[in-house]
């Protein structure tokens, strides 16, 4: 039988996981409370103290906060299993866990205009409500944390090698 693991590179240690060149960083993120909650959301942000949703490229700060990912679906980034748990709520919501499906990698420094050049098909300046779309090839759920200079990249586990490959081959990156 063919020994298929020959034709892939071995994936990252995530914990140690760092790319770094002149003007960009990415490294990935661990432990990032991840739930997808459906249905009401305008409700659901007001129950959980929320306030407004982000779309694509929007800047989003704390630990805290929900980012748009389709007309009635939210990815809620922070909130804790005692504060929300999975399933159907009477408030007109469903929620799921999704922590364990995706992972997150953080992009940071001047270069991060660029990196978006290279990665999306959406106008900087303009983008749109929704924040999940193609990045690098990939779906993935791409807004800004913290400052206009840090991006937060959300994407299937499944694809996270990939993406990381992707970002190895960016000229804006070495192995650092």
């Amino acid at each position: 039988m063919f020994d298929l693991t020959r034709k892939w590179q071995p994936e990252p240690d995530w914990a140690d996981a760092c790319l770094a060149g002149p003007t960009l960083q990415v490294r990935a993120l661990g432990h990032v409370g991840q739930r997808l909650v459906s249905g009401d959301v305008e409700g659901f942000l007001v129950r959980h103290d929320l306030g407004r949703d982000i779309g694509a490229l929007g800047l989003a700060h704390g630990d805290r906060y929900a980012v748009r990912v389709a007309r009635d679906r939210l990815l809620a980034v922070g909130l804790s299993a005692v504060e929300l748990s999975d399933g159907w709520h009477d408030e007109g919501h469903a929620v799921s866990t999704v922590g364990a499906a995706m992972r997150v990698f953080e992009a940071s420094g001047a270069g991060v205009r660029d990196l978006l050049a290279r990665a999306v098909t959406v106008d900087p300046d303009h983008p749109g409500p929704c924040a999940a779309m193609p990045f690098g090839g990939v779906m993935a759920v791409v807004y800004r944390h913290g400052d206009a200079g840090t991006l937060r990249i959300h994407v299937d586990r499944g694809l996270a090698s990939y993406l990381w490959e992707w970002f190895e081959c960016q000229p804006l990156l070495s192995q650092g």
